[in-house]
């Protein structure tokens, strides 16, 4: 394998010091303040829950939504992946919000991404907006899994639960958490939420909304803010943890 070059040496060591680093069952995981998680070990990049094209379908609805999250989020993706020189980009679900219209304009944004990334495998665990007939539309060099992927000590799926297999890595719910500062002010985020069995990602997608979790005593939360990402409600993990 051929060195690589400083300059891509550089942004790497960027984007690791952005992140924050924590483990899963014996696992380095980095958590990025994109909504990203990145696996080194598999240099995989996960997100969850994009829902490219969800403005056009609220326009479609009768709601004026100006066009552009879309290829925003796309844009923010393909950052990411050159920071982090991912070779594989997986989603944990609803990378579409619904069946797109031919004409909208991610579309073509999403084969240009595909185009400049070619040394990427770009994979989808389909989740309940990823529909049939909206995939098909879709550039085919993206490969859909229609049941949950089991890798090694982890299995991917798009809903939240617990598989006899390994921990579980999903999306779904776009977890946010309020955190109180003194006794009248309260801040509200996207968390990446680190339970017993399943690790649930926050959603990537700029136009989604977000669901508030309660926590367990023993599960971990690391709250995204505009250029990190931070541990809020954390079990100090023992060496010979494999939550």
């Amino acid at each position: 394998m051929a060195a690589m070059p400083e300059s891509d040496l550089n942004l790497h060591a960027a984007f690791r010091a952005q992140c924050c680093q924590t483990q899963c069952s014996g696992v380095s995981l980095w958590l990025h303040h994109e909504r990203a998680l990145y696996w080194p070990e598999r240099q995989s990049l996960m997100v969850a829950d994009v829902h490219l094209g969800k403005e056009h379908a609220f326009s479609r609805a009768g709601s004026a939504i100006p066009a552009g999250p879309s290829e925003a989020d796309i844009a923010r993706l393909s950052k990411l992946v050159h920071a982090s020189h991912a070779t594989r980009l997986l989603i944990l679900g609803d990378l579409i919000h619904t069946k797109p219209n031919s004409d909208e304009a991610w579309l073509d944004h999403l084969s240009d991404f595909l185009n400049t990334h070619r040394q990427l495998s770009v994979e989808v665990v389909a989740g309940n907006h990823d529909k049939a007939a909206g995939r098909q539309l879709l550039d085919q060099r993206i490969v859909w899994h229609s049941k949950p992927l089991h890798e090694d000590q982890f299995v991917f799926q798009h809903e939240p639960g617990e598989d006899p297999r390994g921990h579980v890595f999903s999306g779904h719910i776009h977890p946010c958490y309020r955190l109180s500062v003194g006794r009248k002010e309260s801040v509200r985020a996207p968390v990446f939420w680190f339970g017993k069995h399943c690790t649930v990602l926050p959603s990537f997608g700029q136009f989604t909304g977000g669901h508030s979790v309660s926590p367990d005593k023993s599960d971990r939360l690391f709250m995204v803010g505009p250029d990190c990402v931070i541990p809020v409600h954390q079990q100090k993990i023992a060496t010979s943890e494999t939550v």
